[in-house]
């Protein structure tokens, strides 16, 4: 409930709009691209996923990916009509769940292909897959396996080779397997004919389309962006300015004046410099706050910045707000968002902490209520 203790201590706001436009802009931003494929994986970046799924599929997504079967099915219960793509390597005896939902598995070794196949003739069903490609790099699978992979599902009666993944989350992590093996990919588009469907790839927003074949069609596998996280200088999306999505916020619990030389925070690593008032604020390394943001980071209170200082806590963090002339228990916190006109974005905050966007966003933990502006 929006007036509950809960939302008062400790709450993130998503604004839905926000994510339906940063969606629409996208479109208009890369307007080669044929299909936009909603990363959805560890709860939606923490925004929570069934909200998330049902403002992108009404907003025209074309497909959803995520990072296991679990949330594969709950993209699925949200609704029925959009592929749902599964990007990590499935454990054996999961098979049968990717039937059932509906799921596509991304393969990466004969291994898998045969356990798909034994489970698609016990089942009498037949399934879309996707591919892995091999990139350059130790990767799995390396170039030679993955084109006995392509001959094999080839021949696959019950396997339908939909797309191939090349592999890599985008913006905010590490760029390692974006380039993709460019003998492969030869290998690949001289057996188009061979295949029922003309596949496509589908790629993060860190990649080099001139070196994807024109053989093959092209979707945007795009998570981060879409929740409100900037693309990197590296990135195909350079440029394009997204919404931010989230705010994550909490609320002043107590104000006390301390003397030069009291300590403030676990372990009494800081000590005050000179007498000033210090602000807890109820939000804490059980929320979300990194525990080392004191020294580093800051929060908005009634528009103006204000440092945290010490070790944060599971449930609290100190801010020092000596230079307030006004301020009152009750009083908003920003960690990340917008007071009266200043903002602290989510590139800010994971500056300050040498942290990505992803671990920000997935870091913020399940006990903060989530409260969604315009749910439908």
């Amino acid at each position: 409930m929006e007036g509950s203790s809960t939302h008062l201590r400790c709450s993130v706001r998503i604004d839905l709009c926000a994510l339906e436009r940063n969606l629409g802009k996208l479109r208009s931003f890369l307007p080669d691209t044929k299909a936009f494929m909603g990363l959805v994986s560890a709860d939606a970046f923490g925004c929570g996923v069934e909200a998330a799924v049902v403002r992108l599929m009404l907003s025209g997504a074309d497909a959803f990916a995520v990072t296991n079967s679990d949330e594969g099915k709950c993209v699925r219960e949200v609704g029925e009509g959009w592929p749902v793509i599964v990007m990590s390597s499935t454990l054996p005896g999961e098979e049968r769940i990717y039937f059932e939902q509906k799921l596509t598995p991304v393969l990466v070794s004969e291994e898998e292909i045969a356990r798909f196949e034994e489970c698609a003739m016990n089942m009498n069903r037949n399934l879309p897959v996707h591919m892995r490609l091999p990139v350059k790099g130790t990767a799995i699978p390396s170039p030679e396996e993955a084109k006995a992979m392509l001959v094999r599902l080839e021949k696959s009666e019950r396997l339908r080779l939909e797309a191939f993944c090349l592999p890599g989350t985008g913006t905010g992590a590490p760029t390692e397997g974006t380039i993709p093996d460019a003998g492969f990919l030869e290998f690949a588009a001289s057996r188009v004919g061979n295949l029922n469907l003309k596949p496509y790839i589908h790629h993060s927003d860190v990649v080099n389309l001139a070196g994807l074949p024109p053989e093959f069609g092209r979707c945007l596998r795009i998570g981060l962006v879409l929740f409100g996280a900037k693309p990197s200088q590296n990135s195909i999306l350079k440029g394009f300015e997204p919404e931010q999505v989230l705010t994550f916020r909490s609320s002043v619990s107590q104000i006390k004046t301390l003397p030069k030389g009291a300590t403030v925070g676990y372990s009494r690593k800081y000590t005050m410099p000179k007498e000033s008032k210090v602000a807890l604020i109820s939000a804490g390394y059980g929320d979300g706050l990194a525990r080392g943001a004191g020294g580093k980071a800051h929060v908005l209170i009634r528009g103006k910045r204000a440092p945290i200082i010490g070790i944060v806590s599971m449930d609290q963090a100190s801010i020092d707000v000596g230079n307030f002339d006004e301020i009152e228990v009750g009083d908003e916190a920003i960690i990340i968002g917008e007071s009266e006109g200043e903002k602290i974005s989510v590139e800010d905050y994971c500056n300050a902490l040498s942290i990505t966007p992803a671990q920000a966003l997935t870091s913020i933990t399940k006990r903060v209520a989530r409260f969604y502006k315009t749910l439908y």
